[in-house]
């Protein structure tokens, strides 16, 4: 999966640094490089972006008024001198803010943070990502850890994740956190919900319990769950 990429900068030796790290980070593709943010409006009505790398602080209209004159925009990663605005960023639901001078292993983190959320919003599975992916919830990108997930829930076009700490409500789809949540973890239960087969305590007929939680079942799915979770663990007479 390759990203493509816009450079919006009014600093040449800004814009060269951040072009050097891109291109080394096989995922990233530059589509162009701005030194303004109403030269990127006009990209970004002419071809399709991904991901944006945004400096805040610009003459005219700031990376934040920017962004904040887009009606869908693509994934920020907020490239900035200035601390000070990360919170306002975050509220923008920026996947990333890091703040100059930084490392290529801190621009490398951002740029493999964006990659995750793309892909689970896109609907792309990767393989190589088991044991976690990101989703956005609150405001922010909150890091999901599957080992600590007890059930999904689908409201809708939202769902909820379920986890021992808490719960997050995110805009997305069912099936492509369930891409996500793939071999002998997790059962698919209803078409409404996902559950950890280690977090299940028990079975009744009405629903299964992960501690204070209850996630209805019908008849119809209650014998596929027992056959798949139960039967090779069950002690016999």
């Amino acid at each position: 999966m390759i990203l493509k990429s816009l450079i919006i900068d009014d600093e040449e030796i800004a814009r060269m640094g951040l072009e050097r790290y891109c291109r080394d980070i096989p995922f990233v593709r530059i589509e162009k490089i701005c030194s303004s943010a109403y030269e990127a409006l006009a990209v970004l009505h002419e071809k399709p972006i991904d991901l944006v790398f945004l400096d805040i602080q610009m003459p005219k209209l700031n990376g934040l008024d920017f962004l904040k004159s887009l009606a869908s925009p693509p994934l920020i990663i907020m490239t900035t001198a200035y601390p000070d605005f990360a919170l306002e960023g975050f509220e923008l639901d920026v996947i990333d803010y890091i703040v100059k001078p930084f490392s290529f292993e801190r621009f490398l983190k951002a740029c493999t943070k964006a990659k995750e959320y793309f892909e689970l919003k896109s609907g792309h599975n990767n393989p190589g990502d088991a044991g976690y992916f990101y989703i956005k919830a609150d405001g922010k990108i909150e890091k999901i850890r599957t080992g600590e997930i007890l059930f999904v829930e689908a409201m809708e076009n939202y769902v909820y994740v379920h986890t021992a700490k808490r719960k997050y409500l995110t805009l997305i789809s069912l099936k492509n956190v369930e891409k996500h949540l793939t071999g002998d973890q997790f059962i698919k239960v209803q078409k409404s919900f996902l559950v950890a087969m280690d977090k299940i305590e028990s079975v009744d007929k009405n629903g299964i319990i992960i501690g204070e939680h209850k996630v209805p079942i019908s008849r119809k799915w209650r014998a596929k769950i027992l056959n798949t979770i139960v039967a090779n663990k069950m002690v016999k007479r």
